[in-house]
């Protein structure tokens, strides 16, 4: 294969692009397990990253991030490939290597840019980036055999498949692989955690802003699927075999304009289609059915902030909220879990009750407990009760909260914390990123660079060693780190990421308390009245 190298800092990352990892899922292959990519002759490029898959690019385009998001790029269903970044070629480097699934809400984004050379650079780790199927073409189901559904998740375990095939030959250890996300992710890190296809085939696992309990899973997907096809245009059947022989004949362009007929909010979960997931997570969690692995997991500290405000707010968010309006809120954003729960106003009640502004008239105060609410039900909770179950399933466990704002926000208010996505400007090493067609200029403050190197050296010890502040192995010049101590039920304890990293033990108890126990407990009452 022909790559090209950069130099970062003084020393060369080479970098391979577009390596098909699956064969092409198109034609017979949508909505099918992926299949090997086909071998090829003689000496192929690896200069260019592959398409991305299709998705609608609404939701990149409204994201405030230093980032030319599909720039010079183009979008095609034969997009699954693969990208490694690698400080050697030696085959008996043994390095260790972390594979990154992307975030965007399993609906959009790629693994593309914008690069992982900081990291592999500073930390001589090999990383390996991949797309994988988004959407209505990688999360639709009937619910039975024809369209069984997750294969977005399909495509996640053969990436992991191709790495302990092949990463032996671009310096990778195959048996010392991380796998990694933020966001959806995260969220998928979580769920192959608990998929018996992806036992043994990484050994650590990072989750940066979300869990399988984000994005619990969809009961009924054919109800959805049947309102899809029929704004495809396909005729209205209760025959799963000719609705999925429809939708295989429909352009990934009609498919995606029949999803975004749905309306903005409208997203495509996973499901339990007993091959990548045999039963409901829960039942899985509860009987300790885990895939035991080294586990780092957390979350930012304001993680419903300032950035999805606009999606809720008919105002101004500058001008903040009411007491009314925070409860209206609460609901609406509350209804997307329990939208048929008759004790719906009872849960935002209690939740009106522990979410207290300092300030009752001030309406920024009241919008910031509102901002509060969103993170801690999506991402904190859920967190935390993954976290006990897999410190119980016998993984070690690594707990964080990441505090640091980065200096490239300075229109968001004084009181906006870490919002969700601001750690990835750090992983991804922007501050030592020179601005390419992927990477806009912008000038970062000293305490960004910082952060980034502590941020890289704890995933890169993570991945090297199962301990995030052990650099057993490591380059010598990595940063000196504050010690890390394991999370577990009789010591919860956690890393304050920021400029100087702190551990605190117990988080928000009273908050957490309330979304893993006492909402669920009134969401149960329904059952005992039925």
């Amino acid at each position: 294969m022909i790559t090209h190298t950069t130099d970062l800092p003084d020393k060369p990352i080479y970098t391979f692009l577009g390596i098909p990892y699956a064969a092409p899922p198109v034609g017979d292959l949508r909505y099918r397990p992926p299949e090997p990519a086909p071998p090829w002759e003689g000496v192929r490029e690896a200069v260019e990253y592959g398409p991305y898959c299709p998705q609608n690019l609404t939701m990149l385009s409204q994201l405030e991030a230093p980032i030319a998001f599909g720039e010079d790029m183009t979008m095609n269903e034969d997009c699954l490939t693969a990208n490694v970044y690698t400080p050697t070629v030696d085959p008996d480097a043994s390095l260790p290597v972390l594979l990154w699934i992307h975030g965007g809400g399993l609906m959009c984004f790629y693994g593309s840019p914008p690069g992982w050379e900081a990291i592999a650079a500073y930390q001589d780790v090999v990383v390996v980036s991949f797309n994988y199927r988004l959407g209505v073409l990688g999360f639709l189901s009937t619910g039975d055999e024809n369209m069984p559904g997750n294969y977005g998740f399909l495509d996640q375990v053969r990436a992991m498949e191709w790495v302990k095939e092949n990463i032996q030959n671009f310096g990778g250890d195959p048996e010392r692989v991380t796998i990694f996300g933020e966001s959806a992710g995260a969220i998928s890190v979580s769920y192959q955690l608990l998929s018996p296809l992806s036992k043994g085939l990484f050994q650590r696992a990072i989750s940066q802003s979300g869990t399988w309990k984000t994005f619990p899973v969809n009961p009924q997907p054919l109800a959805v699927t049947k309102i899809i096809a029929e704004n495809a245009g396909c005729e209205s059947t209760e025959d799963t075999a000719i609705l999925t022989a429809c939708l295989k004949e429909k352009s990934p362009e009609e498919l995606l304009d029949a999803f975004q007929a749905l309306g903005p909010m409208a997203y495509l979960v996973p499901v339990v289609d007993g091959t990548f997931l045999t039963t409901d997570p829960s039942d899985l969690m509860k009987n300790g059915e885990i895939n035991t692995a080294d586990y780092l997991l957390g979350f930012n500290n304001h993680e419903g902030g300032w950035m999805g405000l606009s999606s809720f707010l008919e105002g101004d968010p500058h001008d903040g909220i009411t007491q009314e309006e925070f409860v209206k809120l609460l609901k609406t954003t509350m209804s997307f879990i329990h939208h048929s729960n008759p004790n719906l106003d009872k849960m935002v009640d209690a939740v009106v009750a522990e979410y207290k502004p300092t300030n009752p008239d001030d309406p920024m105060s009241i919008l910031y407990q509102f901002t509060h609410t969103s993170g801690d039900s999506y991402f904190a909770a859920p967190t935390i009760l993954v976290a006990e179950s897999h410190t119980d399933a016998g993984s070690r466990v690594f707990l964080y909260e990441n505090q640091y704002r980065p200096s490239i926000h300075p229109n968001k208010p004084d009181w906006v914390g870490c919002e969700h996505g601001d750690d990835l400007f750090m992983l991804w090493g922007f501050p030592f990123l020179e601005a390419t067609r992927t990477v806009k200029a912008i000038n970062y403050s000293k305490e960004d660079e910082e952060v980034t190197l502590e941020m890289m050296a704890y995933w890169a010890n993570f991945a090297r060693t199962g301990d995030p502040s052990d650099s057993t192995g490591g380059p010598t010049d990595s940063p000196s780190l504050p010690t890390w101590p394991q999370y577990t039920p009789d010591n919860p304890v956690y890393m304050k990421l920021d400029v100087v990293p702190t551990t605190e033990v117990g988080y928000k108890p009273e908050k957490m308390k309330l979304w893993n126990e006492v909402i669920p407990q009134i969401a149960a009452e329904k059952k005992d009245e039925l």
